[in-house]
This record gives C-alpha cells, sequence and structure tokens, in this order.
C-alpha cells in the first residue's frame, strides 16, 4: 500500500543546530531572549510536485526556570501535505554555575491530507480501498525531550511524537486495526572549540533512530569567524555532502543558506534531481 508510507514522513532539516525547538521540545526558552527562526526547505527541484517544507519555531523564557515555544511547520509532496502546530514547555533545573538540564513537553496537532480526492489518475476507480479508509484528518501528538546545556558543549534527547491520537485512523492498518507508525527518537549534541580570539570551531550531530529504516545521522562542521560569518560543511546518511554559510547582517538579525549534493549517481534521487535547498532566516530580540 503505497499510500500508507506517508506515515512515516517526519522531514529532516539540514541546518538542524538553528532549529532544535522542532525536534525537542525541552529546548523551549533556552537562552535568555526571545528568538522567531523561518526556514525553507526544498528537494528535487527539477520535478513538479517535489518536497517541500516550511518551518517557524519562535521560543523564549516565560518565568524564573520556565521556558516556552511554538511550532508551525508544513510538509508537501506531490498531492500529500500535512501541516502541524505544537506548543511546548519547558522547565530548568540548574547544574551548576554555567550549566543546566531542561525537560520539556509537547502537545501538537496535524492537518493531513493524503491527496487521493486531488489525483488525476486511479487504476482502479472502484477500489474498496479508497471508499473504506479515511484519507485526511487531524491528528494529535505528545511528545518530551531532556536538554543539557553547559557553556559551548549541549546534548539533546527526545521523542516528539511518543503518543499519536488517531480519531480518523489515517495510520491504522485496517486488517489488523494496528497503527503503522512507530516513535522517532532524536539525539543531538554540539560543541564549539575557540582556536583564536576570532575564530572557532563547532561541530554539530543529529542522530535519527526509526524502527523500520536504517540509523539517519547528520554531521555538520561550522567555521565561525569573528561571531559574524559561519562557513560550514556537512555529511547526511548516505552519500550527501552539503555546503553551508550564516551570516549576521545585524546582531539580532541571522541569514542563513545549505545546499546538499549527492556523492553517489544512484544515492538518493531526491539529491540527484536538483540537489536541495535550504533557506534560514532568525530574528533575536531584546
Amino acid at each position: 500500500m503505497p499510500l500508507i508510507t506517508n506515515a512515516q514522513i517526519y522531514p529532516n532539516i539540514g541546518q538542524f543546530q538553528n532549529v532544535l525547538l522542532y525536534y525537542n521540545p525541552a529546548y523551549a526558552g533556552s537562552a535568555s531572549n526571545m528568538r522567531a527562526t523561518a526556514l525553507y526547505r526544498s528537494q528535487a527541484t527539477k520535478y513538479p510536485n517535489a518536497p517541500t517544507t516550511q518551518l517557524i519555531t519562535v521560543d523564549a523564557p516565560l518565568g524564573k526556570n520556565v521556558g516556552g515555544g511554538l511550532v508551525l511547520n508544513r510538509y508537501a509532496i506531490g498531492d500529500f501535505y500535512q501541516v502541524n502546530v505544537s506548543a511546548n514547555a519547558s522547565y530548568q533545573i540548574k547544574t551548576g554555575r554555567e550549566s543546566f538540564l531542561q525537560f520539556g513537553l509537547k502537545a501538537g496537532v496535524s492537518q493531513v491530507d493524503f491527496g487521493i480526492t486531488n489525483a488525476l489518475f486511479r487504476w482502479d476507480q472502484d477500489d474498496p480501498y479508497f471508499s473504506s479508509n479515511a484519507t485526511k484528518g487531524i491528528v494529535g501528538t505528545l511528545g518530551a525531550g531532556a536538554y543539557y546545556k553547559k557553556k559551548s558543549f549541549y546534548a539533546g534527547l527526545s521523542i516528539p511524537d511518543l503518543v499519536m491520537i488517531d480519531p480518523h485512523k489515517l495510520y491504522v492498518d485496517k486488517a489488523t486495526n494496528k497503527s503503522l507508525v512507530n516513535q522517532n527518537i532524536f539525539f543531538m549534541s554540539g560543541i564549539k572549540f575557540n582556536i583564536t580570539d576570532f575564530i572557532a570551531i563547532q561541530p554539530n550531530v543529529l542522530v535519527r533512530y526509526y524502527a523500520t529504516r536504517p540509523l539517519n545521522y547528520y554531521v555538520n562542521v561550522s567555521m565561525i569567524f569573528n561571531q559574524t560569518f559561519t562557513a560550514g560543511f556537512g555529511y547526511v546518511y548516505s552519500n550527501v555532502l552539503a555546503l553551508y554559510s550564516n551570516v549576521n547582517i545585524t546582531p539580532k538579525i541571522l541569514l542563513g543558506y545549505r545546499y546538499e549534493f549527492s556523492i553517489s549517481p544512484t544515492a538518493n534521487q531526491n539529491y540527484n534531481s536538483g540537489g536541495s535547498s535550504e533557506i534560514l532566516l532568525r530574528y533575536g530580540f531584546n
């Protein structure tokens, strides 16, 4: 049933270190100020109706040891699309003068449409699947995570879809009445090394575990100049390389771009058909 494979889609983001709230609710309010980030990602740009992702995150400290954040994202491929909105809350525990541990919870709701009613062609117009299965509806998710920060080091672990509420049974096997979706488990970490007063190197890693797929991971290595300009390269499992750059246009505004391309002709059609591009914009409030 090719339709049901959409149940397992959880789009990855190349510049994950700039949108950690997307993966981990415990990241909410971990900075001293409010911040907002917008990202647009396109894949396989040579093909019509290729995958696209739009993402907005906003988070801020809300009070003593409490943080909050919102995530809005949309993913589309062909006639399928999914729009997600989630509220995130965190609680911080000081573990030292310059370190803390945060725990977070997420509650989200998604509008899902498999696009069957928009399909221009069906092999069998009387296929009983279309009449007996819901092809669009609302799905709820509950998630949790932990985030540790100390000076220039961070690490986090999260399950953003720990519980799925699927009243329309969009992701349920009708024969067995069992859910077709497994939980995503994300681990993220990074550390910054100061080479001189003006140059630093920061490696970041994101590892995703999903029960029915090979272990997926992103590795980014950034070189930061004068805390203003960043140039980096990345590796994506499997056989995909990336180049990216971030520029602090002002102390409040960060602009970033990333391009991913395959180093193997048969590795991934998404990257051999125009590659993947990301544009990122962040604004930090006082």
